[in-house]
């Protein structure tokens, strides 16, 4: 009797589990990578959620498709905000900006100059072409205009967007940048988008739950040994991107509970020698951002922060799969000591279990 029920019961546990995602204050990494172009890593974007509210900030390359793999429509999307216009932050904006503004929505553009040129700019290069688009529904862009603001920022400003808070600060990087936290729900995201040392930021952050960082002086696994300190005090020359010592200094005066490094350059990051590094000064958890990777991560375990940050490494673990396809070089589906690179090459003996220079799927678990 109790077997017709259970349909009903996933179906209420299922819907429970959703509302709950839905009530709170969410970061989606949608892409953790670059000005490098890299098919493992979209350029920089991560999409806010709470409630009905979804905000997207910056839109480098792959964004549109990695939302397209969460399902995230143009017609749900609340506001489009820059951290700053480097072109890998908002390489996709302008067909995200026209297709969410033909999905007849309210949403607002925000950003740090110049915004405003940038929108203009769009609407007149591609006149002709929404005209031609919004016709097929017989629509103008009369229709559309008054669907959509900007707001260009300078200085510290506080609005609001659906139920979320949003404040922001700007940061030291080479162009007008801003960071932006959020709040919602009883939770505080901050990202701090590309900078260097700034004393905004701590200020800003003060006590988040998650601070979103410029993963500058992340170590790339097998480079350890070449890498030439911290570079503290680095004196008055201007420089586009935080080291290690910068971001776990700010993250520390922010008292933040969880550092979370993106804008990664790399795939394969040394993530021992990196935390190393950033627990000179922070001593809380530190996570290291992949594409489609969700924050708040494990709100309702009870593990400690330190195992939940290596629950997170261990998700991240490289399979035999990928490392194939990043060092099979003549693609004979095995990979030759020549061919490995860093902790690989280390542990290839231990691995190469047959001693005959290769190591294969069958091998790859061993000497970890």
């Amino acid at each position: 009797m109790m077997t017709k029920y259970i349909p009903i019961l996933i179906f209420c546990l299922s819907f429970q589990l959703f509302s709950q995602s839905q009530n709170e204050l969410k970061a989606t990494i949608i892409g953790s990578g670059s000005p490098k172009y890299n098919t493992e890593r979209a350029g920089p974007s991560v999409l806010m959620s709470y409630k009905n509210t979804n905000i997207l900030v910056d839109m480098g390359n792959g964004t549109q498709g990695n939302l397209d793999k969460l399902q995230v429509k143009s017609k749900d999307l609340d506001a489009l905000l820059f951290t700053h216009h480097h072109l890998d932050h908002n390489e996709e904006f302008t067909p995200i900006f026209i297709k969410t503004l033909l999905a007849a929505g309210q949403f607002k553009v925000v950003g740090p100059r110049p915004t405003t040129d940038l929108v203009n700019s769009v609407l007149s290069n591609y006149e002709e072409d929404i005209a031609y688009r919004l016709s097929k529904k017989q629509r103008t862009f009369s229709d559309v205009a008054n669907n959509f603001t900007v707001n260009e920022l300078e200085g510290n400003q506080s609005f609001t967007i659906g139920d979320i808070e949003i404040s922001c600060t700007p940061v030291n990087h080479t162009i007008a940048t801003m960071a932006y936290r959020f709040d919602a729900g009883g939770k505080s995201i901050v990202i701090s988008g590309d900078l260097s040392y700034s004393e905004s930021l701590p200020t800003l952050a003060k006590q988040a739950d998650y601070l979103i960082i410029d993963s500058g002086g992340a170590i790339e696994e097998g480079k350890a040994n070449n890498r030439t300190g911290k570079s503290k005090n680095r004196g008055n020359k201007e420089h586009a991107h935080v080291n290690l010592d910068e971001s776990s200094r700010m993250a520390n005066e922010a008292q933040v509970k969880n550092l979370v490094l993106t804008h990664l350059n790399f795939n394969n990051v040394d993530e021992v020698a990196t935390s190393k590094a950033l627990k000179e000064n922070y001593s809380g958890s530190i996570f290291y951002a992949e594409d489609l990777m969700t924050f708040p991560k494990a709100e309702n375990n009870t593990n400690t922060p330190t195992q939940i940050t290596k629950k997170a490494k261990n998700s991240q673990a490289p399979n035999f799969g990928k490392m194939l396809k990043r060092l099979d070089t003549n693609k004979d589906g095995k990979i030759a000591i020549t061919e490995s690179k860093g902790k690989l090459k280390e542990n290839f003996d231990k691995r190469d279990a047959n001693k005959d220079g290769f190591i294969t799927e069958n091998e790859f678990g061993r000497g970890k």
